[in-house]
């Protein structure tokens, strides 16, 4: 049995762990991450067995709304991304990091902020909101200031978009982000720009495409400039504006994919768990557009697409991938790992087929909670021991 499962999934070679030019703090952030991903997932589990009937109505159900909502825009994706942006950030726009030292102290800002601001008392919830963007902000500024010293070619499709993405998450705690509208308006021009400046890097540097440069880089920015007003329109002062917001986005998605000839680096480089995330995440970001086209498709839907298809994959093999080369060993066998993203998706697409108003059949809503919990805990413990392994 042992020789057949690794026939199935080949272990991966060893590698050697990465020899840092600074101190590393991406796996601090990560680590606050995975805690985030397993509670915010849990209580979304749970919201989608109330709707569903699955579990009796219960007054709770707003107030695990808002819990659901806020752990995973501020504590699951935010950790995410501000240890991205903080590590790679500087690589990424071509800039002089800052001291590690200085970065971790955002960490009780952030974990303590989210904690506070849970406790039901408008006084402590301020004081915690106030923490959280404070870690956002300082991570915008510190990223616009290592963008102006950097690269001059990097600014305009990858420095300014990326520092300016963190923004949104500092205004994100005094947000309504139970609504659908601002929540989407939050992963928009938050946490997807943000994926978008990593998948320039990921296309650009691992698969082998070309950097965003020129026309081409002007026409981004100027398509994501377009695509941030008019979803900030949409989001806060007439909702007819979606469309067009959608619009631009599309804009943004087929200039990074056309632009970093993104397609043929794939066809290229090959049958891999990265090829594949890059896929998954930059495909399900174009049907988000698109759905958000048609009048009267249910917001809902196109916000956990977005946020458990889209961001959530992009996570599952990024992180991955950085935990393997940070800590020398694998995660997962890269087949391994490509088959997680695959199920994942499954668990996505029912969660969205139930959104459009289509039941699923008996026992097809048990068998997605139980597979969706069983791949994210298996990926959340294989990447929390690799994470521990960073010194």
């Amino acid at each position: 049995m042992p020789g057949f499962i690794h026939a199935l999934f080949p272990p991966d070679p060893p590698l050697s762990p990465m020899t840092f030019s600074r101190l590393p703090v991406v796996h601090r952030f990560w680590l606050g991450g995975i805690a985030g991903a397993l509670f915010g997932f849990a209580l979304g589990f749970l919201l989608w067995a109330w709707q569903q009937g699955e579990l009796p109505a219960t007054p709770l159900y707003p107030q695990v709304k808002l819990w659901h909502a806020r752990t995973q825009i501020l504590l699951f994706l935010g950790s995410f991304l501000l240890g991205f942006a903080l590590q790679s950030g500087p690589h990424v726009v071509g800039g002089p990091p800052p001291p590690s030292r200085a970065l971790l102290r955002l960490l009780p800002l952030l974990w303590l902020g989210f904690g506070v601001s849970l406790i039901p008392h408008d006084g402590l919830t301020g004081v915690g909101n106030l923490l959280i963007s404070g870690a956002c902000l300082i991570a915008a500024w510190l990223l616009l200031r290592i963008t102006l010293q950097g690269d001059p070619l990097r600014r305009l499709p990858r420095g300014i978009p990326l520092a300016l993405s963190l923004l949104p998450l500092a205004i994100a705690p005094w947000l309504p982000l139970e609504q659908a509208e601002t929540a989407l308006w939050v992963l928009w021009c938050g946490p997807v720009t943000t994926a978008l400046v990593a998948a320039q890097q990921l296309i650009h540097n691992v698969l082998g495409g070309r950097l965003l440069h020129g026309r081409v880089a002007h026409l981004f920015a100027a398509a994501l400039l377009s695509a941030w007003l008019l979803s900030t329109l949409a989001a806060f002062a007439d909702a007819s504006y979606w469309p067009w917001a959608a619009l631009a986005w599309l804009a943004v998605l087929t200039t990074l994919i056309l632009g970093s000839h993104f397609v043929q680096a794939v066809w290229r480089f090959g049958w891999a768990s990265i090829s594949l995330t890059l896929l998954l995440g930059l495909a399900t970001a174009l049907v988000c557009a698109l759905g958000l086209t048609q009048p009267g498709l249910p917001l809902d839907a196109v916000l956990h697409l977005l946020g458990a298809g889209t961001m959530t994959s992009l996570i599952l093999g990024v992180v991955a991938r950085v935990a393997r080369f940070f800590s020398g060993a694998s995660v997962l066998s890269d087949r391994l790992l490509s088959l997680l993203l695959l199920l994942w998706n499954l668990v996505v697409l029912s969660r969205i087929a139930t959104a459009l108003g289509w039941p699923l059949p008996e026992p097809g809503l048990r068998i997605s909670i139980a597979s969706g919990a069983l791949l994210l805990t298996l990926w959340s413990f294989r990447v929390a021991l690799r994470l521990w392994q960073i010194e």
